[in-house]
């Protein structure tokens, strides 16, 4: 991914520059004319953007530029994005999975019905989100399980079931 490849290319930068080994935080920019990613490591370590701009090099970047007060920003180049299209084509299923989870188990519970009460938008919202987080989850390599639960227990149910 290019949040990755851009890491890679700016933290091998700084080790040509100052043989220092630094973990390069990019993140990605809130509005598109500072371009497509970002990152402060020259404000963090007190050296000259520009002298780091100048080292990093890619395929994957149109161009790199430096903003005040020491932004790197990276923007990527439109064939690097058309080639990610052919990737997700030949993936399919398969492209953005992770190994973070190394099969860990999760359990996701969503979803506390209450059978003798309205249901609202939370009930709704609350299934879809937590189906949602499963499937991230089991893409980042987890083994994720479901748990619907259903509030059938207590007080209520019993003047339910009595009545």
């Amino acid at each position: 991914m290019a949040v990755e490849e851009i890491k890679k290319i700016t933290e091998k930068a700084i080790k040509k520059l100052y043989k220092k080994e630094v973990d390069v935080k990019i993140e990605q920019s809130a509005n598109a004319i500072f371009g497509d990613y970002a990152t402060n490591i020259a404000m963090i370590l007190k050296k000259d953007p520009q002298e780091i701009a100048g080292v990093i090099k890619s395929a994957i970047l149109e161009k790199v530029e430096v903003v005040p007060p020491g932004f790197i920003n990276f923007f990527v180049s439109k064939e690097y994005l058309q080639k990610q299209v052919e990737e997700i084509l030949k993936e399919k299923e398969k492209f953005g999975a992770l190994k973070i989870g190394k099969n860990k188990k999760v359990n996701v519970e969503f979803i506390s019905a209450n059978p003798t009460g309205p249901l609202h938008i939370g009930n709704g919202r609350g299934g879809f989100c937590g189906d949602v987080l499963a499937n991230v989850l089991q893409k980042a390599g987890y083994k994720s399980s479901r748990e619907y639960y259903i509030n059938d227990m207590g007080r209520q149910i019993k003047t339910l079931k009595n009545s």
